[in-house]
């Protein structure tokens, strides 16, 4: 008996020794045959016994399969790149070695996007209406901020430093920004205003910045009620890289010479430098970059100095596969001064409407520290948290006069099915605290916000489904509640649906309704102040605003002829309730201004776009463009718009003719905005064009054109809207040096984005760009 176990024990181990003694190893690196950049997240698989099988990339481009003996046929597969094929023969206990490079696909169409769904996916497959803003637009506009590089995708408009999509969003001083803004996944609206600090963003690292328009609070929260704009900053590549940037610039006298105040020969200008460097140092990713900015200004003593220096981190461990974690760094100091209001539209719209400008200085710092953990099972962890201040300093920067931190943490698991089945979980909480002198007679103010979330998404052959939900608690510190009887809000429990069907190889239809929604900012709730006189009054009775968005819209390619890309058009939906608006009126602290809840808003239009890339002439060509119009009504000022029926009749009235239904407006809005960017290579040398139209902002407050000087005037002069066109001419000396010249405002057109601000006059800039 023992002998007779001891030979089937013999037996097995042997069977389980040949077994093992079948399997071998195939590993290796696969990297971008343009770049040489090794590339993470790459699917490699096979077919075995009837069933595929396979692994994917580290984050170092590193992949490692076990199969049987034999021979394989291996599909190596990225979003944006070319499949490649490799055919291999594995004998038993081998370890073989293949390296791969992939080509890029060269379809537009096929872009890898992030941001509408928190993976890589295909541009074409997305179920909302995307945009990429191209990196060529970046590197040759001399886009100091990316403010600058935003405005040039159809239906953004920044408004004194306000974004809007597609209308959804009007000016008013102080309240919170409609628009999310993301850098590396992370939110970057400031605690107190909500705003965004657009040239805190580092846009010398900057790979891709992505714009989604329509609500979106499922995934990005409080805030994304109308878009979302997410830049990705890039990782250290296989070789060391530096980058240097330096521009001179001056201003160029307007075309009415009464506004000018400088002297001539003596023109105001500006200067400045980006520098970036990134590096690999073993199992660590460097990135560095900063920027200095000088800028005296065109508007007479709003000088604008900064200097700002940030760092990216990323160490991969090489003993845990899949696992990741670093930290990244922003610090910036400026000090601006803040223009409000001309003095005179005619003769001093360079100048103050109170005579000085009141000086700013700011000293804003974040750090960001994160973990990322990928299994090898389509699983994906990630922890990113973010601490973010912004002190506001008096005559030097030891002093203090106001103070708001932002703590923000997020949990997220994702899981990646064989069945094509993508989940998307997390969790979210923040906390802000806030001083200002101003704040409810000197104290401090905190808010708590807490929330969870989730999304799928399937995948069935040429139909791609989404959908997913988000709830969040949002509260203020015991004080405020007892001394004002604020009560915690709970933000509506929101939810998003989409679909996207492919009707041909290059054409896609898609469909989606989300909803989103945003609650007050501190500035909003406790801040009472004035600015050049007027004074702005707070409201500790604000409610969240919140609304959904619908659309439907179609994606087509574009091959074979001059132009390669792809051509876009949509339709949209969009209602808010409780939006907030500024009030004019008489309050217990006088005259003056209050943002205030009005019952409705609806917002419905359509946008046709277009990207490409091909050649002109027989000379490289690229083209970025778009027209959008929109119909912002007020229901609670015209209620019969309430009437969908109504509604599209004025809609439609509209756009012959807005005399009738201007009362019934939004305020602030711009119903037609156009956008086009184009250049074409001429051997070294590149030359662009970039036009911006914006419509007539037809609804204001009335007050307005009695309390600005000349406003009322400049309005019926320019009743047509504003249309600037900048152009560009760069020259390639070499691999590594790049010139350029950039004429902004070339036609030296006067004009405002809104009430009491006048735009720059025509300007040039000088620029160098080094690579080592």
């Amino acid at each position: 008996m023992n002998r007779a176990l001891i030979l089937i024990l013999c037996l097995l181990s042997l069977s389980i020794s040949l077994a093992f003694g079948q399997e071998a190893t195939v590993k290796g690196k696969i990297s971008n045959t343009t770049s040489k950049d090794l590339l993470p997240f790459v699917n490699v698989s096979t077919i075995l016994n009837g069933n595929t099988v396979g692994t994917q990339t580290d984050e170092q481009g590193v992949y490692e399969l076990k199969l049987p003996a034999g021979k394989h046929e291996l599909s190596f597969s990225y979003i944006g790149l070319k499949k490649e094929i490799r055919e291999i023969e594995l004998t038993a206990g081998e370890t073989y070695i293949l390296d791969v490079e992939m080509l890029e696909e060269g379809e537009l169409l096929n872009m890898v996007v992030i941001s509408g769904s928190q993976y890589e996916k295909r541009l074409a497959e997305e179920t909302v209406s995307l945009d990429v803003i191209q990196d060529y637009i970046i590197e040759n506009r001399n886009a100091v901020d990316l403010k600058e590089a935003v405005e040039t995708v159809p239906g953004v408009t920044i408004v004194d430093g306000q974004a809007t999509i597609r209308g959804g969003s009007g000016y008013a001083y102080g309240t919170g920004s409609r628009v999310q803004v993301l850098v590396d996944g992370l939110p970057m609206l400031t605690g107190d205003f909500s705003e965004v600090r657009w040239d805190y963003i580092p846009m010398e690292t900057a790979e891709q910045i992505e714009v989604i328009k329509g609500a979106a609070s499922v995934l990005y929260g409080s805030s994304a009620l109308n878009g979302v704009i997410s830049v990705e900053t890039g990782y250290a590549r296989t070789e060391p890289e530096t980058s240097l940037s330096i521009y001179q610039g001056f201003y160029g006298a307007p075309r009415n010479k009464k506004i000018k105040w400088w002297e001539d020969g003596k023109p105001p200008s500006f200067s400045g430098t980006f520098f970036s460097h990134r590096r690999k140092i073993k199992h660590l990713d460097l990135v560095m970059g900063g920027n200095l900015y000088f800028n005296s200004s065109y508007l007479k003593e709003a000088d604008d100095r900064h200097g700002r220096i940030n760092i990216k981190t990323r160490y991969i461990n090489p003993r845990i596969k899949g696992l990741s974690y670093g930290m990244n760094t922003n610090l910036m100091l400026q000090d601006y001064g803040r223009f409000v209001l001309w003095q005179h539209a005619d003769t001093a719209a360079y100048e103050a409407l109170s005579g000085t400008i009141s000086r700013d200085k700011y000293s804003l710092i974040s750090f960001d520290p994160y973990v990322s953990y990928i299994g090898e099972n389509g699983v994906r962890h990630k922890v990113k948290t973010r601490y973010y201040r912004i002190v506001r300093h008096r005559k030097n920067f030891t002093s203090v006069s106001s103070n708001s931190k932002v703590v923000y943490g997020e949990y997220q698991f994702q899981k990646r099915f064989a069945s094509n089945f993508t989940l998307t979980t997390g969790a979210v909480a923040s906390v802000i605290w806030g001083f200002d002198r101003n704040y409810n007679n000197g104290k401090n103010v905190s808010t708590y916000n807490t929330g969870a979330y989730a999304q799928v998404e399937q995948k069935l052959n040429r139909l791609s489904l989404v959908g997913g939900m988000r709830y969040e608690y949002y509260a203020i510190d015991a004080f405020l509640k007892d001394s004002l009887g604020i009560q915690p809000a709970n933000s509506p429990l929101v939810g998003r649906f989409g679909l996207n069907y492919e009707l041909t190889a290059n054409a896609f239809l898609r469909a989606s309704i989300g909803q989103g929604y945003r609650s007050p900012s501190i500035l909003e709730r406790f801040v009472t102040t004035e600015l050049s006189g007027i004074k702005i009054v707070a409201n500790p009775t604000l409610v969240p605003e919140k609304g959904w968005n619908a659309e439907i819209g179609i994606k087509k390619g574009l091959s074979g002829g001059w132009l390669n890309g792809y051509i876009d058009a949509a339709v949209f939906w969009t209602e808010i309730d409780n939006m907030t608006e500024f009030a004019f009126g008489s309050y217990e602290e006088g005259l003056g201004f209050k943002i205030k809840n009005v019952r409705g808003a609806r917002i419905a239009g359509c946008e046709v776009s277009t990207v490409g890339e091909g050649e002109l002439f027989n000379l490289p060509f690229r083209l970025m463009g778009g027209y959008t119009f929109n119909y912002p009504a007020d229901l609670e000022v015209d209620t019969t718009q309430r009437n969908v029926g109504i509604y599209l009749g004025n809609l439609f009235q509209s756009i012959g003719s807005i005399d009738s239904v201007s009362d019934g407006l939004l305020k602030y809005r711009f119903r037609n905005v156009a956008r086009l960017d184009m250049e074409i290579d001429v051997k070294k040398l590149t030359i662009g064009y970039n036009l911006t139209y914006n419509g007539a902002m037809e609804n204001i407050d009335a007050i307005f054109s009695t309390v600005i000087p000349g406003l009322q005037e400049y309005r019926e002069q320019n009743p047509h809207g504003s249309l600037v066109s900048d152009f560009r001419l760069t020259y390639q000396a070499n691999e590594m040096t790049t010139f350029a010249f950039v004429a902004k405002n070339f036609m030296n057109n006067e004009y405002m984005i809104r009430p009491g601000y006048m735009e720059a006059p025509v300007n040039f800039t000088f620029q160098c760009k080094m690579k080592m």
